[in-house]
């Protein structure tokens, strides 16, 4: 979705300028071993993995693209895990992906893989009326610009799979 993407200028005819940036499938989180390639019943105990991948596209990217990489090098990606009822927020980790350049097309994609630790997320306990043990993801990706006023950052953002954390032991 577009709109989770700033800057958002869609074309309004053939030729006119725009920008735009969106996220190709869902995070994934793949947890080791799994039986698939996503899992959404994560073992605290173990590391797992959030995959993103998210391009921006346009005729304005080469020279958005462009400026920025000047002299920001990378795509800042930073994922959070958001308590879904009583529990603990939690930052689960940031990468940062090299922006390329000098020469850009009007499509680029880029992607990122977030290891999180063992033991990162608390997990939930019946009964336990403090922590549910269930999380939303959320990863942003950032591209900062200082260029001037705001504006010529980019930023977006894609909510993940709700996610069940437990310890089977």
């Amino acid at each position: 979705m577009t709109d989770r993407f700033d800057p958002n200028i869609p074309p309004t005819g053939p030729t006119d300028p725009a920008i735009e940036g969106e996220f190709l499938g869902i995070v994934g989180i793949t947890d080791r071993p799994t039986l698939g390639k996503s899992n959404l019943v994560v073992n605290r105990a173990k590391q797992f993995d959030i995959d993103v991948t998210w391009h921006v596209f346009g005729n304005l990217v080469p020279l958005w693209l462009t400026a920025l990489s000047v002299r920001t090098q990378d795509w800042v990606v930073t994922a959070f895990a958001e308590s879904q009822g009583p529990g603990d927020e939690v930052s689960l980790g940031e990468v940062r992906v090299p922006v390329r350049g000098p020469f850009f097309s009007q499509d680029e994609t880029y992607s990122a893989k977030i290891e999180v630790p063992a033991f990162t997320l608390p997990e939930g306990d019946p009964g336990n009326t403090a922590q549910a043990g269930v999380y939303k993801i959320v990863v942003t990706t950032f591209l900062d610009s200082d260029l001037g006023p705001v504006g010529y950052d980019m930023m977006g953002y894609a909510e993940g799979p709700i996610i069940k954390v437990e310890d089977p032991e």
